[in-house]
C-alpha cells in the first residue's frame, strides 16, 4: 500500500510539501568506478552524475535554484540578483534559469572582466545579463545590496539570491538529493558508507547533512571537501544552514562533531589546480571517461584516491563520489 504524505513523520512531510520547480526533470543517475577502483585497489566506488544534469551541467547549483526559484516566484519578483566570480557556475545557470522563467538578472562579478569571454563568462554575456564588476570577493554583497535598493526604487521586485544558492532555501535541493540516492541504494542493493563533495559555500553539505537525518541515515560519513576555505570556516557555514533548514521543517539540530570536511587539498587557493588535482582529473578520464572540472570536483577526486590509498575507506565499503557538475571551467 502506498503511503500518503499524512503518515509520514511530520519533518519529510514538511520537507516535500516546500514549493520547488522541476528544473533537473529526473533522478541522475548513480553509476560503479570499477576500473578507478580497481586502479586504487580500494572500497567499491560509485559515482552520482550530477554531470549528466540540465542547464549545461547545472549540476547542484540546478538542485539548488529548484527551490531557490521557487522561492523568488512565489514572492512575485520581477528581477534577481546574485553575485560570485567571473567564472561562476552559479551565477551563470542562475542567469540562464532567469532567463527561461522570463525575470531580469544581474550578476555581481569579482575577476577579470576585461579578458576575451571565455567558458561561464562567455555564456552570461549571450544571455545579455548584465554583469557589475567588483574588485574582489568582500565588495560583492554590498554591491548587490546597492543594486538591490537602487532598483527597488525604480519599482522593481527584487529577489537577492546569495552565493551559490547557499541558504535556507536554496541547500534543500541537496535534500531532495539524498531522497533519490535513498531510492537508488534500494534500486541497487547496497546502502552507501560514505558520500564525498564538494564544501565551499556550505549549502551542498547543509542539504546533505539534513537530508541524512531526515531519512534516518545517521550511519552515513558525509565528507565535504574544501576548493578554498579552512575546515573550520565552512564547518560553521553547514552548521548555520543546517541549523536554519531543520528549524524550517521541524527536524533534530546538527551536532558539530558530526560535519566531516576535509581541507587538506586546497593547494595554493580557489581555482588554482594542484599535482593532486591534476593526477585525479587525469585519472577519471583514463580509467572511466569521465572529466572532472579543476575548481571543484578534481580537488573531491585527489581526496578520494588520497583516502584510498592511505586505507582509510575498509575493503568492502561502498563509497560515493558526487560529481557536482561545473564541466564549463574546463573552457574558461
Amino acid at each position: 500500500m502506498e503511503m500518503s504524505l499524512s503518515n509520514v513523520s511530520s519533518p519529510i512531510r514538511h520537507f516535500r510539501e516546500i514549493p520547488k520547480l522541476g528544473l533537473l526533470g529526473s533522478a541522475t543517475p548513480v553509476e560503479p568506478l570499477t576500473r578507478l577502483g580497481a586502479e586504487l585497489g580500494a572500497a567499491r566506488l560509485y559515482i552520482k552524475r550530477d554531470d549528466y544534469s540540465t542547464y549545461l551541467v547545472g549540476g547542484n547549483k540546478a538542485r539548488k535554484l529548484e527551490y531557490s526559484m521557487a522561492e523568488v516566484l512565489r514572492g512575485k519578483a520581477t528581477a534577481v540578483i546574485t553575485v560570485g566570480s567571473v567564472q561562476s557556475n552559479h551565477a551563470r545557470i542562475t542567469a540562464m534559469v532567469a532567463r527561461r522563467l522570463g525575470l531580469k538578472c544581474y550578476l555581481v562579478l569579482n575577476g577579470d572582466l576585461t579578458a576575451r569571454p571565455t567558458g561561464n563568462h562567455l555564456i552570461t554575456k549571450a544571455l545579455g545579463i548584465e554583469i557589475i564588476p567588483v574588485a574582489s570577493r568582500q565588495d560583492r554583497l554590498p554591491a548587490m545590496e546597492e543594486l538591490a535598493k537602487d532598483l527597488e526604487r525604480q519599482g522593481e521586485i527584487v529577489a537577492r539570491i546569495p552565493l551559490g544558492a547557499s541558504d535556507a532555501v536554496g541547500s534543500f535541493g541537496l535534500t531532495a538529493g539524498m531522497d533519490e540516492i535513498i531510492e537508488q541504494e534500494k534500486a541497487l542493493g547496497i546502502r552507501f558508507d560514505a558520500i564525498m563533495v564538494g564544501s565551499s559555500s556550505g549549502g551542498t553539505q547543509a542539504g546533505l547533512e539534513v537530508g541524512k537525518r531526515l531519512f534516518g541515515r545517521s550511519d552515513l560519513r558525509i565528507i565535504g571537501v574544501s576548493p578554498d576555505d579552512p575546515a573550520a570556516d565552512i564547518r560553521k557555514v553547514v552548521m548555520r544552514v543546517g541549523g536554519q533548514m531543520l528549524d524550517k521543517i521541524g527536524g533534530a539540530g546538527l551536532n558539530e562533531e558530526d560535519i566531516e570536511i576535509d581541507d587538506a587539498h586546497i593547494g595554493e587557493g580557489y581555482g588554482i589546480p594542484s599535482p593532486a588535482s591534476e593526477e585525479a582529473a587525469r585519472l577519471f578520464a583514463r580509467t572511466e571517461g569521465i572529466l572532472l572540472d579543476p575548481v571543484y570536483t578534481s580537488k573531491v577526486g585527489a581526496a578520494l584516491i588520497d583516502a584510498c590509498r592511505q586505507g582509510r575507506f575498509l575493503p568492502g565499503q561502498n563509497v560515493l563520489f558526487w560529481h557536482t557538475g561545473g564541466l564549463i571551467g574546463l573552457f574558461s
